[in-house]
C-alpha cells in the first residue's frame, strides 16, 4: 500500500477513535459539536486529529471562567459609565447659559460694526457748503461703490483680450527631469573591459516652442472673440454711468422739491399761527367765538403735521443722495441748483436718431450678435484639423546621441503635428446647435431692445408735454391763488369774509404753490428719462438761474467745483 494512502487510513482511524471516546463520556449533540470543531481545525491545519482535540480542550471555558469574566465586564461598564456621567452632566447648558453666550456674541458684533464704521468713516469723502448738481454728479462718479465695480469689467475683458492672443502666438516651455537608476546595463568587449549602456545618474533639460498653424478658422475668430468682448464691457460701463447719472440727478432733485414743500409748509404753519393770534384778539373783543378758536389751532396743527412729514422726507432723500454720490452721512451741505423751468424742444425723429447712435445697450446687442457669430465659427472649426510646428532642444547627460557617453550632449528636432477629429461623441454638434440658438437669442434681444428703446422714447416725450401743460396751469393756478388768499385777507378783517373761506384761501394756496413745484420737478424728471432713453445722459443739461441750458462732458471735465463748494480733505485712516 503506498505511503499516502496509509497515513490517511491512520488519520481516519484516529479520529474515528476520538469520537469513540467522546460517545462514551458525553451526550449526542455534545458529540457531534466537537466532531464538528475538531475535523474543521484537522481541515484547516495541517495538525493530527489528537492535536486539534487537545487544541479544542484547551480554548474551552468552564463556567467559572465564563461568571469571573462577565463580573469583571460588569464592573467595568459601571466603571465607565460612572466616568462619563459626570462629564455628559458637564457639557449640558441651561437655557440661561445659550441666551448669556448669544448676547456676549451680539455684544462682540456690535464692537465689530462700530470699529468697521469708524474706518469707513475716515476713510470717506467729508463734503460741506454748496453743492450743484454739476457737482454731485462728479462725486458721485467718482466715489460710487457700484461704479467701481462695474468698471472692473473692463479689467476683466482686458485680461480676456489678452488671453485670446495665445490662439496665434507660439508657446514656449522649459522642462527639466533628474533620474536614478539602481542598475545600468553594460556587456563585456573582447580582450576584457564593459561598456556601460548609460548612467546612474541622468539629467536633462528641454526646451520646446510650439506655433499653431492652422485651426480651422478659430484662430482669428477667439481673438475677434477677445475684442467684442472689451466692447461689450465698454458698453456695460457705459450703460452704469448713464445710470448712476440718471439716480444721482433724481436724488439731486428729491432733495429740492422735498426742501420747496417744506418751505412752504413753513410758511403756512406762519400763515396759520398769525391767523389763529388775530382769531384770538378777535374773541377777546367779542367779535369771534371760541369755535373760530378751536378751528384756526385744528389748521394749525394740519400744518403743522405736513411740516413735520416734509422734515423727514428731506432727511431720507439727503441720506439717498449722499449714499448714491459715496460720500460720508456726516456730510453738512445746502444746494445751489433751483427748480427752474426751462422748455424743450425736441421731435421724436431727433430723438430716435440720437438713441440709435447713443445708447449703449444698442451697441451692446449689437457686439452680442457679432461675438456670437464668432462662437458659432470657433464651434464649427472643431471639424477641421489642427496642425502646429514644434521645436524641440534637449540638454542630457549622458549625451542624447550616445548612451555610452557620460557627458553632457544636446540634440534637437523640428516637426509639424496634425491631429484630425474623427468622432467626438457629437460634442462639436451639440456645441453648434447651442451656438446657433444664442446667435437667434442675440439677434431677438436687439429687436426688443430697439422697441423698448422707442417705448421709452415715446413715454418720456409725452411726459414733458404733460409737465409743460401741467407747469402752465400751476402757473396761473397759483397767481389766481395768491390773489384769492389776499382777498380773502381784506374780507375777513372787514367782516365781509368768514374764518371758513379765510382757511380755504390759505389751503388753495398751499396747495396751488405744491402742485407748481411738483410740476417743474415732474419735467426735469421726464427730460432725464428723455436723455436716458437716447443714451445722452452722460452730456447733463441742468438749468441755469437765467434758464439756459449748459452742456458738460462729466467724464472728461476739467472745471473746480463750483463757487462756494468746499470739499473737504479726504482722511485716510492710519
Amino acid at each position: 500500500m503506498p505511503r499516502k494512502k496509509r497515513n490517511e487510513k491512520a488519520a481516519s482511524f484516529n479520529f474515528l477513535a476520538a469520537v469513540r471516546r467522546f460517545v462514551k463520556k458525553g451526550t449526542a449533540s455534545k458529540v457531534f459539536n466537537e466532531v464538528k470543531n475538531v475535523k474543521v481545525l484537522w481541515q484547516k491545519s495541517e495538525v493530527s486529529p489528537q492535536d486539534a482535540l487537545r487544541q479544542r480542550r484547551k480554548s474551552e471555558v468552564s463556567p467559572q471562567d465564563a461568571l469571573r469574566q462577565r463580573r469583571k465586564t460588569e464592573v467595568r461598564v459601571c466603571l465607565l459609565f460612572s466616568v462619563l456621567c459626570p462629564l455628559f452632566l458637564v457639557g449640558c447648558v441651561s437655557s440661561e447659559q445659550f441666551y448669556e453666550e448669544a448676547g456676549l456674541s451680539r455684544d462682540d458684533a456690535y464692537r465689530q460694526w462700530k470699529s468697521r464704521k469708524e474706518r469707513q468713516e475716515q476713510s470717506q469723502t467729508y463734503i460741506s457748503g454748496k453743492l450743484s448738481i454739476e457737482d454731485c454728479l462728479k462725486l458721485a462718479l467718482g466715489n460710487n461703490k457700484v461704479l467701481q465695480r462695474v468698471v472692473q469689467e473692463k479689467e476683466i475683458a482686458r485680461g480676456e483680450e489678452v488671453k485670446s492672443y495665445s490662439a496665434i502666438l507660439p508657446a514656449v516651455g522649459l522642462t527639466g527631469d533628474y533620474q536614478r537608476l539602481d542598475e545600468v546595463s553594460s556587456f563585456d568587449i573582447p580582450g576584457g573591459g564593459a561598456i556601460s549602456l548609460g548612467d546612474l545618474d541622468n539629467y536633462s533639460v528641454g526646451l520646446r516652442v510650439t506655433q499653431p498653424v492652422f485651426a480651422g478658422g478659430s484662430i482669428m475668430a477667439k481673438i475677434n472673440a477677445g475684442k467684442l468682448f472689451s466692447l461689450l464691457a465698454d458698453q456695460t460701463v457705459r450703460a452704469a454711468v448713464q445710470d448712476l447719472t440718471y439716480t444721482a440727478g433724481h436724488a439731486y432733485y428729491d432733495v429740492l422739491l422735498n426742501q420747496h414743500l417744506s418751505q412752504i409748509s413753513a410758511d403756512a404753519v406762519r400763515s396759520a399761527q398769525a391767523h389763529l393770534d388775530n382769531v384770538k384778539k378777535r374773541r377777546q373783543g367779542g367779535v369771534a367765538s371760541d369755535f373760530d378758536v378751536l378751528r384756526a389751532e385744528v389748521e394749525l396743527s394740519n400744518f403743522q403735521a405736513e411740516l413735520i412729514q416734509n422734515k423727514n422726507a428731506i432727511n431720507v432723500a439727503k441720506a439717498r443722495l449722499l449714499k448714491v454720490m459715496g460720500v460720508s452721512q456726516d456730510s453738512d451741505f445746502t444746494l445751489s441748483t433751483e427748480l427752474t423751468y426751462v422748455p424743450l424742444k425736441m421731435t421724436m425723429k431727433q430723438a430716435v436718431e440720437a438713441a440709435y447712435r447713443n445708447r449703449p445697450d444698442l451697441f451692446g446687442r449689437q457686439f452680442d450678435i457679432k461675438l456670437q457669430k464668432e462662437l458659432l465659427n470657433i464651434a464649427r472649426s472643431r471639424y477641421w484639423p489642427t496642425i502646429s510646428g514644434y521645436y524641440d532642444n534637449t540638454w542630457s547627460k549622458p549625451d542624447p546621441h550616445s548612451r555610452t557617453k557620460i557627458e553632457w550632449g544636446k540634440a534637437w528636432q523640428v516637426g509639424l503635428a496634425a491631429t484630425f477629429p474623427i468622432f467626438d461623441g457629437f460634442a462639436r454638434e451639440g456645441e453648434i446647435i447651442t451656438q446657433k440658438a444664442r446667435l437667434k437669442q442675440a439677434q431677438i434681444d436687439l429687436i426688443d431692445t430697439e422697441e423698448t428703446a422707442l417705448f421709452e422714447l415715446t413715454k418720456a416725450l409725452l411726459s414733458i408735454e404733460d409737465a409743460k401743460e401741467f407747469i402752465e396751469s400751476q402757473r396761473l393756478n397759483l397767481t389766481r391763488a395768491k390773489e384769492g388768499l389776499r382777498l380773502a385777507e381784506v374780507g375777513y378783517k372787514e367782516g365781509a369774509n368768514t374764518q371758513v373761506e379765510m382757511i380755504d384761501a390759505q389751503a388753495a394756496l398751499t396747495k396751488a404753490r405744491a402742485f407748481y413745484y411738483q410740476a417743474i420737478y415732474t419735467h426735469i424728471v421726464a427730460k432725464l428719462d428723455l436723455q436716458k432713453a437716447m443714451g445722452t445722459l452722460t452730456t447733463f443739461e441742468p438749468a441755469g438761474p437765467e434758464g439756459e441750458i449748459k452742456n458738460r462732458e462729466l467724464g472728461t471735465a476739467k472745471e473746480g467745483p463750483s463757487a462756494g463748494f468746499v470739499k473737504a480733505k479726504q482722511e485716510q485712516s492710519e
